[in-house]
């Protein structure tokens, strides 16, 4: 994978900015351990995989994903 500035962002996400997408995420139905690092883990993944499907559309994905009703992906 191309490091550019969206890979750049995705990958440099600091752990304590992950809790709350990985809490969103959680209320979508995602299965993430509550621990710091398997939340960030599991954040940074789930972007990447957004980025290699949608490529730089990969944050309006993101951003509609999170706009979902609660339970429903």
């Amino acid at each position: 994978m191309e490091l550019n500035k969206h890979t750049t962002l995705i990958l440099g996400m600091p752990n304590f900015s992950c809790a709350s997408i990985a809490h969103r995420l959680r209320d979508l139905g995602h299965d993430i351990p509550k621990k710091a690092e398997s939340q960030q883990a599991y954040v940074i993944n789930w972007m990447l995989e957004l980025y290699e499907k949608h490529g730089d559309e990969w944050g309006d994905v993101a951003d509609s994903i999170f706009r979902q009703e609660q339970g429903h992906e």
